[in-house]
């Protein structure tokens, strides 16, 4: 299976996808910070950050905004591409799609 990749502006950018796994970084990343610390500091109730957890799973998000993705990673004092790692993609990922755009 051949997988795409895409490089796009983040400003073209209105929802980020939101799965179990991202539910399970943020968790990770709040670490000791309460959720009701998040919410007042992302300026979010403590219900959208236990709904993001998957605290309750039948209140859990498929996407979330873009704005509320930055609210919450400068909450917690970190880039984005922590919360979504998929964001990043290093040097040899790079060539390895650049080559095969090539052949």
């Amino acid at each position: 299976m051949i997988e795409e990749v895409c490089f796009v502006k983040l400003s073209y950018v209105s929802r980020f996808t939101w799965d179990e796994e991202t539910a399970q970084r943020l968790r990770k990343l709040r670490g000791k910070i309460s959720r009701d610390k998040l919410a007042l500091e992302a300026g979010c109730s403590n219900t959208f950050i236990q709904n993001l957890e998957w605290a309750n799973s039948r209140n859990k998000p498929e996407s979330i905004s873009k704005e509320d993705a930055f609210a919450i990673c400068n909450a917690l004092n970190i880039p984005i591409w922590k919360l979504f790692p998929t964001l990043v993609i290093n040097s040899e990922s790079l060539q390895e799609i650049c080559q095969s755009l090539l052949t």
